[in-house]
């Protein structure tokens, strides 16, 4: 499975202005960079960091939203920035004077090698950030009561019964709720043709999300690193974490 990078969002992360752009592109990507620099060997405190400047470098390069599958795809060169970002974590001083008082984050990276497999752990980070992201595009479209009976039947597994027990409905509408917001997933992931595999891929994806306090700190420095960039003062990690 390989989700595309939405083209219109790229095209719009081209302003600098447009901040509910910017907004969804961090909600949506930075599970996938905090978690390849965990996967990476990095420490919970160096992966905030790549976060914060893996977007900062995102927001900085912004004209490279030309939308143009020729170039190659957004997933390739998001990897690659990433990676230069892990690289430079390990050459950075703190990480050699760390050495005596124990293994750095260096240290752990130097014992994992670069394989095709580090490319499908990539892959299925990326992709199951997309669907999450996804996922919340589709709660915000749908009736709040429709959602929950969605949730509560295909994620959560409860009947149907249950389900019109605890929102209200008949059974029959939740049916339809669950048809619905069923629907509309697989219009936005089509790769997952299969009803009982796009449930599953939900639930594995949504699983899969960085703790939320983690992501709620990580936004407001972003947001302020993002700022300085914009005004010409100097950006990096010294914006807070």
């Amino acid at each position: 499975m390989s989700h595309p990078t939405n083209p219109v969002l790229l095209s719009r992360l081209r302003d600098a202005t447009d901040t509910m752009a910017w907004r969804e592109f961090f909600d949506c990507y930075w599970p996938v960079v905090i978690g390849w620099a965990q996967h990476r060997g990095c420490s919970e405190h160096t992966a905030q960091e790549i976060v914060q400047d893996v977007m900062v470098t995102v927001f900085e390069k912004r004209d490279v939203f030309r939308y143009d599958p020729a170039r190659g795809r957004f997933r390739g060169w998001l990897h690659r920035v990433v990676n230069n970002r892990v690289a430079e974590h390990r050459r950075s001083p703190a990480q050699r004077v760390r050495a005596r008082g124990g293994e750095t984050d260096s240290a752990l990276i130097d014992r994992i090698e670069d394989t095709r497999e580090a490319e499908a752990v990539w892959n299925d980070l990326f992709d199951r950030a997309v669907l999450a992201a996804m996922v919340q595009v589709v709660r915000r479209e749908m009736n709040p009561r429709d959602f929950v009976a969605f949730e509560l039947t295909s994620l959560h597994g409860r009947s149907p019964k249950d389900a019109a027990r605890l929102t209200g409905m008949s059974r029959n509408m939740v049916y339809k709720a669950q048809r619905k917001v069923l629907a509309r997933l697989r219009q936005l992931a089509g790769d997952y043709a299969d009803e009982g595999r796009l449930c599953l891929q939900v639930r594995e994806a949504l699983q899969s999300l960085p703790d939320g306090a983690v992501q709620r700190t990580l936004t407001g420095q972003v947001a302020r690193s993002m700022r300085s960039s914009l005004s010409g003062q100097p950006v990096g990690s010294g914006s807070g974490v």
